[in-house]
């Protein structure tokens, strides 16, 4: 089983090698900050109308490649779980975007998660090399000064100490992925956005339970079909509550986090935002799932 590591800040997996549109270039060239930026309103709903986009990998993710076709290869996500396969979630990413060989990292101590917005990573002469996402995981080697020192796809590396830190800590794990979630309040919702730069439903959930060490499966239907059933009596900040079709028994189709007071954050829907939501709100009333908990 061969693998690679995503070298990029975020790579973003195609459904098919033809999806991308002029626009995505940035998205092809593994900025993903710069596209998002660049898209329009119209240019960003399309991405789930048309069903081009399956999901985002961040920087030092592994892949598992399943075989490569011209520029791009065909891979999966095994830290992103999907009951489609069990090597996780498919795509097509361009092979740039990926590094040149598979890599071993040597045994490690400890492992680093950025839990702030973005963050530098810097070379071995303390430059910035590149911006990284909230939920990054990388392994660490060491500390020097105010540093953390970590390997990665490109090499050795240093981050600020200061960005593993939890900015927002609350009295729980669950409050504290709240606190986390509203920094990106008025975001704009990105269909298969797992990373600072934009969210789905499902990523924003996914990356804020990343960041904390918990695994969670990638996809709302997937989410709501694991996890530890909640009672609406026992429901706590930091529970998901999930959304289906056919008033709550068919398809799971969203997922928000709830925040305590009937209420939920959430990446609400392409050409939305993030947003705070009554569960009481008519859409979602009716379309009730059920509740989970994943962190303890």
């Amino acid at each position: 089983m061969e693998t690679r590591r995503v070298k990029v800040p975020v790579a973003t997996i195609w459904k098919s090698k033809e999806s991308p549109r002029k626009v995505d270039q940035p998205a092809l060239d593994g900025d993903g900050k710069k596209w998002v930026e660049q898209m329009s309103d119209e240019q960003s709903v399309a991405l789930s109308d048309d069903d081009l986009l399956e999901t985002q990998a961040l920087f030092n993710d592994e892949v598992i490649i399943d075989h490569f076709d011209g520029d791009w290869a065909k891979v999966y996500i095994p830290s992103q779980r999907d009951d489609s396969d069990s090597r996780g979630y498919p795509g097509w990413v361009p092979s740039k975007l990926l590094s040149d060989q598979q890599i071993s990292y040597p045994p490690v101590t400890s492992i680093v998660r950025i839990a702030v917005r973005t963050a530098n990573l810097y070379d071995e002469n303390k430059k910035p090399v590149l911006e990284i996402s909230l939920g990054t995981v990388l392994p660490q080697t060491g500390t020097s000064g105010d540093y953390i020192a970590v390997v990665t796809p490109l090499g050795k590396g240093f981050i600020d100490k200061s960005a593993a830190v939890l900015p927002f800590v609350g009295s729980n794990a669950g409050e504290t992925m709240v606190e986390m979630g509203r920094q990106f309040l008025g975001e704009r919702y990105l269909w298969g956005g797992t990373s600072s730069y934009g969210f789905d439903c499902s990523g924003f959930a996914y990356t804020l339970y990343r960041v904390l060490g918990f695994d969670i499966p990638r996809d709302a239907d997937d989410q709501q079909e694991n996890g530890l059933p909640l009672a609406p009596e026992e429901i706590l900040p930091g529970d998901l509550v999930f959304f289906a079709y056919d008033h709550g028994k068919g398809y799971v189709h969203h997922v928000g986090m709830y925040i305590g007071n009937g209420k939920m954050i959430e990446s609400r829907t392409p050409g939305a935002k993030v947003d705070i939501a009554e569960l009481t709100e008519p859409k979602f009333a009716a379309e009730f799932a059920g509740f989970r908990r994943y962190w303890r």
